[in-house]
């Protein structure tokens, strides 16, 4: 495929803090536009990006060859099965979908349709995790972390499990390989059945165990990832510092002025990911089956 044909679903916070910054930039892809079910919210955003607003899914659709899609999750069933029923590859916010079996069904039907279908767990793209990753050797275990400054509810656990805690779980998977086996773990809830704080231990085929845990209510938004291994402990914090302890010295590394956070994060790698998928015809890092194994690992945790 030639400079693919690029539209985007749905304009809420994401979209407008991570996607549309990127998208417009058009490296090598042509953005031809968004549709929104909010006309309003449709035709101030796509004005002051000068792309063109799309009326309904179908009229964005027969202009693009893929798809990003930031609808809510409760959407993502319908509006991706939409587009792969269209022949469109799609790249869409995690999770998959609300439900398991709706995850599982759109797994079976990109397959079936011999479509594109990319999950963004932006983390997997993140300069300093691959580098730390990179790294992993003789390692006995690793801590990912991700807490909340004062976010308890007002959703329930499994919403805020689903849309928040799966990151950390799929970041999990991905440093062991898909290898996680034995979980162990607590997850505490308040009279109202929202999270306060959750945190599990998972063995791997590969030797070491990792763990994972969030706080809701921590007094800070401190992500950090900690690999202990033979003469050196690795960390990143933020996902913009990375820390090697080793000899009894901390040798620290910031990102370079130039890059932007949504490359720090990762989003501008995954991007790049999707679009290299589009024009050389490969299959995602991170498609729907990947997705799904991250996403029934996370419910396995709620049972």
């Amino acid at each position: 495929m030639s400079k693919p044909r690029i539209g985007m679903v749905g304009l809420g916070g994401i979209a407008q803090k991570v996607y549309l910054p990127i998208l417009t930039r058009a490296e090598n892809w042509s953005f031809v536009g968004a549709y929104s079910p909010n006309e309003e919210k449709r035709s101030l955003i796509c004005s002051a990006y000068r792309i063109g607003a799309f009326g309904s899914l179908s009229e964005l659709a027969a202009c693009c060859d893929a798809v990003f899609v930031h609808s809510s999750t409760d959407s993502h069933y319908d509006v991706v099965s939409t587009l792969l029923a269209k022949g469109k590859d799609v790249y869409v916010d995690k999770p998959l979908a609300a439900t398991l079996e709706q995850a599982e069904q759109l797994a079976e039907l990109s397959t079936k349709l011999g479509r594109k279908l990319m999950i963004g767990f932006n983390r997997r793209f993140a300069p300093l995790y691959i580098h730390a990753k990179q790294k992993m050797s003789d390692t006995a275990w690793v801590r990912i972390e991700k807490h909340r400054s004062d976010a308890i509810g007002p959703q329930d656990t499994a919403f805020t499990m689903l849309d928040d805690y799966l990151h950390v779980v799929d970041t999990a998977r991905w440093l062991a390989k898909g290898s996680l086996t034995t979980a162990t773990g607590t997850v505490r809830t308040n009279e109202q059945k929202q999270l306060l704080h959750t945190q599990h231990h998972f063995d791997t085929y590969e030797g070491f165990t990792i763990s994972t845990a969030m706080h809701r209510h921590a007094g800070t938004g401190l992500e950090q990832l900690e690999i202990v291994q033979a003469g050196e402990i690795i960390r990143v914090q933020n996902m913009n510092v990375l820390e090697v302890e080793r000899a009894e010295r901390i040798e620290k590394t910031l990102p370079p002025s130039w890059q932007t956070i949504l490359s720090q994060r990762g989003f501008e790698d995954a991007v790049r990911h999707f679009m290299d998928c589009l024009l050389y015809d490969q299959v995602p890092a991170v498609d729907a089956e990947e997705a799904l194994k991250s996403q029934q690992l996370l419910m396995s945790l709620l049972e």
